[in-house]
């Protein structure tokens, strides 16, 4: 009898959680083109693609990988939206076995971007220059790993970056160490699906032909009910590989708020993924925290591409 019972219980479980599956394919909009393609297109294989996909993490590895030459711009405002301090800056980064380091040159800079000891005023000016212009000699590697499962050490720092990489690469999912708003990062969750409009579109991209996915806030939602009010992801029809992703990140509570904007760039050659230009633009609003609003672009060329 208890047998009976369990087997039963787990077919009513298993029955449901179908259901449950069932309500993400079923939200999203194919538009005439991709309907047209329906029989070169599975909607659930094309979400798990999107889940498992490694590609735009495997662009920003090569990115501290290969070299290239950088330009990068930097612009912290003021509450009033006028600018407080600029940089910008020409990278030329190298590689020499698995170790990369980078000459960088101050093209302009104006305003009060550090202290009279060089620390960075604002965090994510630290965080820009950690991640893309990093001032040491630095080992790197091609190898992907999962992010959320990387070390992290126990300072701040560390563990914004890391938070940070977990947006970025692993969009949908849910990001535990965000209080309030991590779980509403997973806008693949049955329990999000009711706040997004989901759709996939063919498109040009570049000259590419591509499918772009596209998972967007319902207006008659509150706003606290969501933290990834756009995204956007353009994979490469032939090989998947992310040729762009777009966000906006928005949220607003007592007791902080942000709104970001990400758009990255990559391109493949030589079937080698690199980002071709990223920009961010971002205010933060975080309790003992200067507010900070910050954009800037990197744009990168002449990548030397080895196997």
């Amino acid at each position: 009898m208890k047998i009976a019972v369990l087997i039963s219980l787990s077919f009513i479980s298993s029955f449901l959680f179908a259901q449950e599956e069932e309500k993400i394919y079923n939200s999203i909009q194919l538009d005439t083109l991709t309907i047209f393609a329906a029989n070169e297109f599975d909607i659930k294989t094309f979400i798990q693609r999107i889940k498992d996909d490694t590609t735009f993490y495997q662009a920003f590895k090569n990115l501290r990988y290969y070299p290239h030459k950088a330009l990068g711009d930097l612009w912290v405002y003021n509450k009033r939206e006028k600018e407080k301090a600029t940089e910008k800056i020409s990278v030329t980064q190298y590689l020499d076995e698995s170790y990369m380091w980078q000459d960088r040159k101050t093209i302009s800079s104006s305003g009060k971007l550090r202290t009279k000891k060089g620390k960075y005023r604002f965090t994510t000016a630290e965080v820009y220059y950690d991640i893309f212009f990093p001032s040491d000699t630095i080992p790197v590697s091609t190898e992907i790993t999962d992010v959320k499962e990387e070390s992290v050490e126990k300072s701040k720092k560390s563990k914004y970056i890391h938070d940070l990489k977990l947006m970025m690469f692993n969009p949908g999912e849910d990001i535990s160490g965000v209080p309030i708003v991590g779980k509403k990062m997973s806008i693949f969750d049955n329990d999000m699906i009711e706040f997004y409009d989901y759709k996939v579109s063919i498109i040009n991209f570049n000259g590419i032909e591509c499918y772009q996915f596209s998972c967007i806030a319902k207006p008659e939602h509150k706003e606290h009910k969501t933290v990834i009010k756009h995204l956007t992801t353009v994979f490469n029809k032939e090989n998947m590989a992310v040729l762009n992703r777009q966000y906006l990140m928005r949220y607003k509570s007592i007791l902080f708020q942000f709104d970001v904007k990400i758009n990255v760039k990559n391109e493949m050659k030589n079937g080698i993924i690199t980002p071709l230009s990223i920009s961010y633009n971002g205010y933060w609003d975080i309790p003992f925290k200067t507010q900070e609003k910050i954009a800037f672009t990197i744009t990168n060329s002449g990548y030397t591409l080895k196997d």
